[in-house]
């Protein structure tokens, strides 16, 4: 998000893009390295810590059976983040794809490129 942050780009208008923290601790670590305020910038929502999509509650939980998620989670169970598509990627694929609208592997550099191309 940083690499599109500086390319002047933002989470795709047709993408809701979640970050979920596993711990306090590792939602201190990212607030005491500036992640957060990237996340903010770029149009990323911030769960707190705790149970949510990979149990099948809360956001990030697909809603219709045509939605398609993108997921960084450790669950692929049918319907266990909901109806929808889940597809299991890396944080940098699922960040790529919120960037860019559609699923996509994260090169550098990509977010610098014409948007469309």
């Amino acid at each position: 998000m940083k690499d599109a942050l500086a390319a002047g780009r933002r989470v795709s208008p047709k993408v809701k893009f979640f970050i979920q923290f596993g711990s306090a601790d590792v939602e201190r670590y990212a607030r005491g390295k500036g992640y957060l305020d990237v996340f903010a910038k770029t149009g990323v929502t911030i769960i707190p810590p705790g149970c949510g999509a990979c149990i099948g509650c809360g956001p990030g939980v697909s809603e219709t059976s045509e939605q398609v998620t993108v997921s960084a989670i450790n669950r692929n169970f049918k319907g266990r983040s909901g109806p929808g598509k889940l597809w299991l990627a890396s944080p940098l694929t699922v960040a790529a794809s919120a960037v860019e609208g559609r699923i996509v592997a994260y090169s550098p550099g990509m977010f610098r490129q014409a948007v469309g191309v």
